[in-house]
């Protein structure tokens, strides 16, 4: 400790131990099956964040367009990402380098879900459309039209009778399609607004969708009806049910415009 009336010589220069950087700007997050990697968009690249440290594991260098979409394969191998030069690139997550790009389609994309395989990536566009792509071989195999404006939110549900997807638009329809039959076997009307969430219990037997409308509506998958619509008080922008929750069976997470997740019983409505 220095004397009394001795001057304390301040230091000039200090060696950088740690820096903190952005890792997110908005738009799309994804989490790894294992959830140990976050994938979040940090403009016209993607940042891969260590879950429990917070440290980023790189920055996956984009096209110099803004990622629309971005989707991780269940099985980790590789991470999907479009961006608004309408290019979808494929990285490989043990290296993290690209090692396939391909146009899907003229318009941009909105949306995008993998299969339960890891094998099918699904693309919701602007132009209505949604189109579903073999990843690894790099082929498209669906090509689904029936939304009348942008496609908003997309999701795979491996149902007992074929594969299904779940596709949703600005409108406020909710389109389910058998891809074994490329056609829409259902379409479910109660959103006023852009539904921009889409999720499954474990089973599979509730399907969620959140909207900019401010509620929340649980259905019924096997018979396509409307079970419960819970009122959220704020535009929706994500949503599904948790896995294995000590709070209940069907407990349904929201995240919105006032930037808080909450947590809601499904069956009843009532807030957690």
């Amino acid at each position: 400790m220095a004397g009394e009336g001795e001057k304390i010589e301040a230091k000039s220069c200090f060696d950088c131990v740690q820096s903190i950087e952005s890792i997110y700007t908005g738009g799309s997050v994804a989490v790894s099956e294992d959830e140990q990697r976050l994938f979040a968009v940090c403009n016209e690249d993607i940042s891969v964040v260590d879950v429990g440290s917070g440290r980023r594991l790189a920055s996956l260098k984009g096209d110099t367009e803004v990622v629309t979409a971005l989707a991780v394969k269940p099985d980790g191998a590789h991470l999907v990402a479009a961006s608004r030069s309408m290019q979808v690139t494929v990285w490989d997550l043990a290296t993290y380098t690209a090692v396939r790009t391909f146009r899907p389609h003229d318009a941009h994309i909105l949306a995008m879900h993998v299969d339960a395989s890891s094998t099918l990536v699904a693309l919701g566009f602007t132009d209505g459309t949604v189109r579903v792509w073999d990843i690894d071989r790099g082929y498209c195999t669906h090509n689904l039209r029936g939304h009348g404006g942008l496609v908003t939110a997309v999701r795979f549900h491996p149902a007992a009778d074929g594969p299904h997807l779940v596709s949703a638009g600005e409108n406020g329809d909710v389109r389910i399609w058998n891809l074994a039959r490329s056609a829409c076997v259902a379409v479910l009307r109660a959103h006023d607004s852009a539904v921009r969430a889409i999720g499954f219990d474990a089973g599979g037997g509730v399907l969620v969708t959140g909207g900019r409308d401010s509620v929340v509506n649980v259905w019924s998958w096997a018979r396509r009806a409307l079970e419960r619509t819970i009122p959220v008080y704020e535009a929706v922008e994500a949503a599904g049910v948790l896995r294995g929750s000590a709070l209940g069976a069907h407990v349904v997470y929201t995240g919105g415009a006032r930037g808080v997740l909450r947590l809601w019983d499904a069956d009843s409505g009532r807030e957690l």
